[in-house]
């Protein structure tokens, strides 16, 4: 209290307002309060399970609100203590951090990766080991195929353990020359915290508590899983095309885990919109609380240089300026004809934006730093299109004080409805290449266990009560069921109610086919496994 009361005092006499004039946030807090109707439709319309909402505005909380069930079995309504894995909003965090050893002489922006990873070697290509900078990594400008299917599988579970991280990286194929195009690629983050451990000594969970969390006092914030209270997180859930609610499982994804720099933090919308407040103070006149945040907020790759603004990707945020579209990084734009324009009637601002989605969460985080203002979405489900995205833009257009806002409503059914076609497009792309009349494999000749090159993962194919499967790395959850499709190749697609219990929505039509290979002898030796459409070659297993 003295403390602030002296602040006030120094405020005054060096003629700086402390505070907005009270008009500007009542009327902020007044145009939020207007959009939850529309903000509760959202939800319905895409049947997600439950939402933690905060937005600050000129460094004030203006709204914080929770909608729907961090437990539905329960019927525990979230609050401003309940605990969500942030996903992909963890590469702000992972960027912050290298800011931080850069600021300590540890590491440098502009150093080859290999002064710090030296058995770092692009097999495709080892030049490019001398070629790429920590810059390159956190902003997704080193065109290297993005693979997620080789670590993430159904039922939440990572795939690969964090000792492969290097030899996966070195496996990665370029799709675009370096520096050339814009690619995001989860295992360019895994990749900086493997320099941020080695840069000093510790592991990721501890420098991201030591040199962010304490300094911002970010007490519900952690990767550590110890320090996760379990009774505090809210619970996973896919939304089937009814609109149903299921249970998934738990994602394992914590500090030691090979992804965890790229989406392994917990935290609360109250640390966010702390977080959002320390990053937007780079934006503001006087000291902030971490270093380098200028480099961090820097456009360093083209997302969409066609676009008007042009859109950038800095360092773990999505730059634009208004009238813009928000949301182009996730899955909607592919789910609506067309998407919203957000500021065509207001003032143009800078906008920062990222999301964050695994199987059972996703979210949205925005700043903008001309009203100081944080908008955090965090939700509790893989729901019909990102319900965060839309929710998040009314509230954005609420904070610009748009003077024609447009409702999101109509996008979100859009999406609502091109989602649950998406199964149905799966199979009728596969159809056209089934041949039920071609011969089919001997099934005991294909059982055995295939491995991947860099020995991370292997294919163990079997029988049981007469049907073939296989599975990734034994584990019982990644068991699926082939059946044969045509001549050598069988495929796994489940029902569309299975498929979204197994969370697996990166599958396109073709990762639902295994190819067997056979030797010049006739004996099958090998699977090829189309794993993504940034993938410059299907993947092979070759028997062992």
């Amino acid at each position: 209290m003295l403390a602030l009361t002296l602040f006030s005092l120094l405020a005054a006499a060096r003629q700086i307002p402390l505070l907005p004039p009270e008009s500007d946030i009542s009327g902020l807090r007044n145009r939020l309060i207007h959009v939850l109707p529309e903000i509760e439709a959202l939800k319905n319309i895409g049947g997600t399970t439950g939402m933690s909402i905060g937005v600050m505005g000129h460094r004030n909380i203006v709204l914080e609100t929770n909608l729907g069930f961090a437990d539905v079995e329960r019927r525990i309504v979230a609050n401003s203590s309940t605990i969500y894995p942030v996903a992909s909003l963890t590469k702000a965090f992972t960027a912050v951090m290298i800011a931080q050893l850069v600021d300590e002489g540890l590491v440098n922006w502009d150093e080859p990766l290999t002064s710090y990873i030296p058995e770092l070697s692009f097999e495709h290509d080892p030049s490019l080991a001398g070629q790429l900078s920590l810059i390159d990594v956190l902003s997704h400008r080193t065109g290297l195929a993005q693979l997620d299917n080789l670590w993430l599988g159904a039922d939440s579970q990572t795939l690969v353990a964090k000792n492969f991280t290097i030899s996966l990286c070195n496996y990665l194929a370029p799709m675009y020359p370096v520096r050339s195009q814009w690619l995001y690629n989860n295992w360019m983050y895994a990749l900086a915290g493997e320099v941020i451990e080695r840069a000093t000594n510790q592991c990721w969970g501890q420098v991201l508590s030591t040199r962010v969390l304490k300094r911002l006092q970010l007490s519900h914030t952690t990767a550590i899983a110890s320090e996760i209270p379990l009774e505090s997180v809210a619970l996973p859930y896919v939304v089937l095309d009814d609109l149903t609610p299921v249970r998934v499982s738990s994602f394992d994804l914590t500090d030691g885990s090979a992804m965890a720099a790229a989406g392994g933090i917990r935290s609360t919308v109250g640390d966010l919109l702390t977080w959002g407040n320390a990053l937007l103070s780079v934006f503001r006149n006087g000291e902030t609380p971490l270093a380098l945040l200028d480099a961090v907020f820097s456009g360093r790759s083209f997302m969409n240089s066609t676009a008007t603004p042009d859109e950038l990707y800095t360092m773990g945020f999505v730059k634009v300026m208004t009238p813009a579209q928000i949301g182009t990084l996730g899955l909607n734009p592919s789910l609506v004809d067309a998407m919203p324009l957000i500021g065509t009637n207001s003032k143009p601002q800078q906008i920062f934006y990222h999301s964050g989605a695994l199987p059972g969460y996703n979210h949205c985080f925005i700043l903008v730093p001309e009203s100081q203002s944080v908008i955090v979405v965090l939700s509790n489900s893989i729901s019909q299109g990102e319900t965060p995205y839309w929710v998040a833009q009314s509230l954005l257009q609420a904070v610009l004080n748009e003077k024609h806002p447009l409702s999101m409503t109509k996008y979100a059914e859009q999406a609502a409805t091109k989602w649950r076609t998406i199964h149905q497009g799966i199979a009728e792309a596969l159809e056209k290449g089934h041949k039920p009349d071609s011969p089919e494999p001997i099934h005991k000749l294909l059982l055995g266990k295939y491995w991947h090159k860099t020995r991370a993962i292997h294919l163990n194919v079997f029988q049981e009560n007469g049907a073939l499967k296989f599975n990734i790395n034994g584990k019982p959850e990644q068991e699926h069921v082939l059946s044969h499709y045509s001549d050598d190749t069988f495929d796994f697609l489940p029902s569309a109610d299975q498929r979204i219990r197994n969370g697996l929505f990166l599958y396109g039509p073709p990762s639902w086919l295994l190819h067997f290979k056979k030797d010049s002898s006739g004996s099958f030796t090998e699977i090829q496994w189309d794993m993504g459409s940034h993938t410059p070659f299907p993947e092979k297993f070759t028997r062992e």
